[in-house]
């Protein structure tokens, strides 16, 4: 286990996103739109995000157990610095996408590392989203020109993000009420 979150702070972390995301969606959608049509050209908040993508990239070198590696762990942090700073000056296209695609892919260890070895069953819902933050992260880091065709299908009308926005409301609420109750 790297983070040794519970499950219950897993359920809540991912609860209390999902929510904020859903609720600002649903409430300010033209708001949301407007976000959401900038977003994967938007260098200066993709530079933010890839930023903070590298720094817990270099957190997690540096404080995990590397085993038989951990005599060349100066070297796997300065690598990563590095090809983190080269991330930031030569990526020029859909840099916010790719930085998203690099958080979803953390942020889905994180969740991993609270379901590892629990024994509620409702644990899958979390795990099956994990994974889900998997597919959608390789797919923004190979390919992310589909985000930027997706937001632009997907903010077509704001009832269309009104009615998407209630799916991680929903899902925020089942993962509130699944950590109050059985956590």
């Amino acid at each position: 286990m790297i983070y040794h979150l519970s499950l219950k702070a897993v359920s809540f972390g991912t609860a209390l996103l999902h929510l904020l995301l859903g609720m600002v969606a649903f409430v300010y959608p033209s708001f949301f739109v407007k976000f959401l049509k900038n977003f994967s050209r938007n260098d200066f908040l993709g530079k933010i995000m890839m930023g903070l993508a590298v720094l817990w990239i270099i957190i997690l070198l540096a404080t995990i157990d590397l085993g038989e590696y951990t005599p060349q762990r100066i070297w796997f942090i300065l690598f990563a610095f590095v090809f983190g700073i080269l991330a930031l000056i030569s990526i020029e296209d859909f840099i916010a996408v790719r930085a998203l695609a690099l958080l979803l892919l953390l942020g889905a260890d994180v969740i991993l590392d609270g379901t590892f070895l629990s024994s509620r069953n409702w644990r899958i819902l979390l795990v099956l989203l994990a994974y889900g933050w998997i597919v959608v992260g390789m797919l923004f880091v190979c390919i992310p020109y589909v985000a930027r065709d997706g937001i632009a299908w997907f903010c077509t009308s704001e009832k269309k993000i009104k009615m998407a926005a209630l799916f991680p409301i929903i899902l925020g609420l089942i993962l509130l009420l699944l950590g109050l109750v059985d956590g």
